[in-house]
Parts: structure tokens; C-alpha cells; sequence
């Protein structure tokens, strides 16, 4: 399995706690919380981590020498970074917001993902979308190039008028860094 993590974002909400480095980046006991996410990932069976970065992406691609990159040259919304990232997928890969962090079997997402024939699978907790999906690179004609596009706002809607959406449910709890609250929790749970 391939992943694209997407780390591109200002990170504004965590401005305070980071100072001035990706939050992506943000130090969670030691150790950057996209090196938390990278581990658990190769640990439930992906074999090749590509990473999204635009904002600040030194430190990312400094922590992470020899991974693949797709670089933003400005900010392009989650849909406008993985059609950048296009070039990296002929089959079916899994999506992961870079300050989400979310144990779950990801063969299992894939499987049902591929048996659902969807061009999108959303993990989703409670109704509430978990930041993480499986899909297809048929999505990839669906969003226009070099423009800034939400992959929430506006290509799922457009998915789901089409009936090309497949829901994942969960039951684990997942950890979103994007806030203050989500970051402390970060602290607290990951060793």
C-alpha cells in the first residue's frame, strides 16, 4: 500500500505552541508527530509513505530524507495538493491528513475500498469525517489542475451526488493535532 500525507498546511491554529515551524513538525515526547505517523503507518502494512508539503517544508523533507515528496509552490487546498501528487499513483492509495493520527487496520480500509468499487472510501468516527480515506485515481480527472481546491468542500459533494463515495466506520478514537486540545491530547497519548 502507498499513502500521500498530506502536510502542506500554515498549521494557524497551533501558531503559538510550534513557533514557526510546520505543524506537522510540532515535538510530541521528543520525536516530531509526523515520525509518530510514519512509524504507525509502516507498522499497519504501508509500504511507501509520499508526503504533500508546501508551507515550511524544510524540516519535513530534512526528518524525512529519502522519502518522496510532492511540493506545492503555494497553497492549494487538500484537493489542489493531491492532484499535485498525481504523479505518484496508477492504483488505489490511501489519503491520510498529516496531523491526523488514526490506529486502524488500513488492509481492511483498502479491501473495503476496492470491494465498493467507489472512487472514494471516508473513515469515518461518529458521522464526523477521521482525516483519512482510501481512493481511487480515478478521482484524479475529477479535480482541476493548478488550482486551489478543497478536497472537503468540494470534490467529496461532488462524489457524493455521483454516488461514488463508500463510508468506512470506526470505532477508535483518533487524535487531530490541527488545535491546541488535539495537540495536548498528542502529548499525552503517544510514547
Amino acid at each position: 500500500m502507498k499513502v500521500l500525507v498530506l502536510a502542506a498546511g500554515f498549521g494557524v491554529r497551533l501558531r503559538e505552541v510550534i513557533h514557526g515551524q510546520p505543524k506537522h513538525m510540532a515535538s510530541v515526547n521528543g520525536r516530531p508527530f509526523l515520525r509518530h505517523l510514519a512509524e504507525l503507518l509502516r507498522r499497519r502494512g504501508v509500504k511507501e509513505i509520499i508526503f504533500s508539503v508546501g508551507y515550511l517544508p524544510q524540516p519535513i523533507k530534512d526528518e524525512f530524507a529519502g522519502y518522496q515528496f510532492s511540493e506545492d509552490d503555494r497553497p492549494m487546498g487538500t484537493g489542489g495538493s493531491l492532484k499535485n501528487a498525481q504523479k505518484f499513483f496508477r492504483t488505489d492509495f490511501l489519503l491520510i491528513n498529516g496531523d491526523t493520527y488514526l490506529d486502524i487496520n488500513y488492509q481492511k480500509l483498502m479491501s473495503k475500498h476496492k470491494e465498493s468499487g467507489a472512487i472514494l472510501t471516508i473513515v469515518q468516527k461518529d458521522g464526523i469525517n477521521a482525516g483519512a480515506y482510501a481512493v481511487s485515481p480515478k478521482i484524479f480527472p475529477l479535480i482541476p489542475e493548478g488550482t486551489k481546491i478543497s478536497l472537503e468542500e468540494e470534490t467529496i459533494p461532488h462524489l457524493k451526488a455521483c454516488g461514488q463515495i463508500n463510508l468506512f466506520p470506526i470505532k477508535a478514537s483518533f487524535i487531530d493535532i490541527g488545535s491546541p486540545e488535539g495537540y495536548i491530547e498528542a502529548i499525552k497519548k503517544l510514547k
